[in-house]
């Protein structure tokens, strides 16, 4: 408690300088205290320990005794003001005992699994050390998980699920982008906001949903930052003498058909002097792609653009080394190559692959001890860094968050009445309103926000939203993670690189 007390003696000094002046101070509240001062008007002030601020008028007795020998004493009695300061009890935060209810659909199970579990780990990090900082204004988060298993009719099933039985606030997935085109009507249908998790066709921005945000680049996105490696930064490298020979192998899902023909439109948008030698699709979980990989070998292309996901691209890496197809692989889509999965399962089958990406930890972000962070946390838990996915799963946790703190700034009896009825409707629609409106801020990403079409962007790149060309290199002591001595480094662009590609050995 803190009391400040200022004692004034205003009365005319007629005693001489040798005067001892003793100063008593009896304030019935703050307990007896005593000081000395060495002449009448001279202001003391003693300070002790308290919370709220206020001030109170007490009585003091002063007593002046004369030099020795001196035949009087004069005692006197004033009013004096006593500053006081006390703490007052802790307040309980808004939202305490409530919770943020938030829908998992993700594939959890098959051959995506590596990153619906990617995805879902990222969640549940942050919604971890969310949680135990102490929730959102004191509202812990709640995570209800749904595994589709890669289905998309199960995704759509598992939506319902959640809306309707759990009745989530908002919703979170798909990674699978035929998922995400067949399970979003039923939470615009139910006014219920999702996410995303992955999910990156631009298609899925496209349809007029209201209820959509989408955390990965688009198509279009992934498309144009390839291009422009291959045009300014690998074809220099190459010094072929004539136009760079690309050939086109993507699945037929609506992510890689979506990954093709934005690769084509880009190409002849900025009018690269190419030579596309072959566009061929293939179905996807097949287990024999020789076939399409002779035809292209037998064209003899420096670059195949690719796009697929995990599982067929750990086969046809394997396939194409056994036939002895050793182009530069590119890909050029957001799909099954950006992970560590890949990695672990491909091994020297991808040395030198170069992968469209968003994230990865090592890139120059505005704040590279905070990407740093965030990778070293998700490592300590689940044994490798994030990748796009996990970083998706991760960072939506923290735009909720901020998006809820934001809105109960402004409204805080409102916000709290809310969450006091549970009234889910209201709360989805403020969730959504939110997204479509407010700006975020990510220290290792800088503020970003979603389009009119629910696209996230970044105010510090825009559009092209920071998408990189990270190259499966060989591993170096000191890295924080690799398999089978490679690692990932980010190659492209000049703003975010850390590396210099490495062409692959003849």
């Amino acid at each position: 408690m803190i009391y400040k007390k200022r004692v004034r003696n205003l009365v005319s000094t007629r005693v001489i300088s040798a005067v001892a002046i003793v100063l008593i101070i009896i304030a019935g509240v703050v307990g007896y205290y005593s000081g000395s001062m060495a002449a009448p008007t001279t202001e003391v002030t003693t300070t002790v320990t308290s919370t709220i601020t206020r001030e109170v008028t007490k009585e003091v007795t002063v007593t002046t005794t004369l030099a020795p020998g001196a035949p009087y004493t004069v005692t006197e009695t004033k009013t004096v003001t006593v500053t006081q300061t006390e703490t007052p009890p802790p307040t309980k935060p808004l939202l305490e005992g409530y919770e943020l209810r938030v829908g998992i659909v993700l594939p959890l199970s098959g051959a995506l699994a590596a990153f619906g579990q990617s995805g879902y780990r990222g969640a549940l990090l942050a919604t971890d050390e969310i949680n135990e900082a102490g929730g959102i204004l004191g509202a812990k988060i709640k995570l209800v998980v749904e595994d589709f298993a890669g289905d998309p009719k199960v995704a759509v099933s598992a939506t319902e699920k959640v809306i309707t039985v759990n009745k989530v606030h908002v919703l979170r997935g798909y990674f699978s982008s035929s998922a995400a085109m067949a399970a979003m009507p039923t939470a615009e249908k139910y006014k219920t906001p999702v996410l995303s998790i992955g999910s990156s066709a631009k298609e899925l921005c496209e349809q007029g949903w209201k209820y959509w945000f989408k955390t990965p680049p688009n198509s279009t996105m992934f498309a144009t930052v390839a291009a422009e490696f291959l045009s300014k930064q690998l074809e220099p490298m190459l010094k072929l003498g004539r136009p760079l020979k690309v050939v086109v192998l993507h699945e037929n899902t609506l992510m890689g058909v979506s990954d093709k023909n934005e690769f084509l439109k880009v190409v002849e948008e900025k009018g690269l002097n190419w030579e596309i030698a072959a566009v061929e699709a293939y179905t996807s979980g097949a287990l024999d792609f020789k076939p399409v990989l002779e035809k292209l070998k037998a064209l003899n292309p420096d670059v195949v653009a690719a796009s697929g996901y995990l599982t067929d691209t750990v086969l046809i890496a394997k396939q194409s080394k056994e036939i002895g197809f050793n182009p530069i692989w590119v890909s050029i889509g957001g799909a099954g190559m950006q992970t560590p999965a890949l990695i672990e399962l491909a091994g020297e089958n991808v040395a030198y692959w170069f992968v469209a990406n968003e994230y990865w930890w090592d890139r120059n972000y505005p704040s590279a001890e905070a990407g740093l962070r965030v990778a070293q946390a998700f490592m300590a838990r689940y044994g490798y860094p994030p990748d796009f996915q996990g970083w998706c799963g991760y960072a939506g946790m923290y735009i909720l968050k901020e998006l809820i703190e934001k809105v109960a700034e402004e409204n805080p009896d409102k916000v709290k009445e809310l969450f006091a009825k549970d009234d889910v409707e209201a709360i989805r629609e403020m969730i959504r309103e939110g997204l479509a409106t407010m700006k975020f801020y990510l220290d290792w990403t800088g503020e970003l926000y979603f389009e009119a079409n629910g696209q996230l962007a970044y105010s510090l790149t825009g559009p092209t939203m920071g998408c990189t060309i990270i190259q499966i290199q060989p591993a170096k002591p000191g890295d924080l993670w690799s398999a089978q001595g490679l690692t990932f480094r980010t190659v492209y662009s000049p703003v975010y690189k850390v590396a210099d590609p490495i062409l692959p050995p003849k």
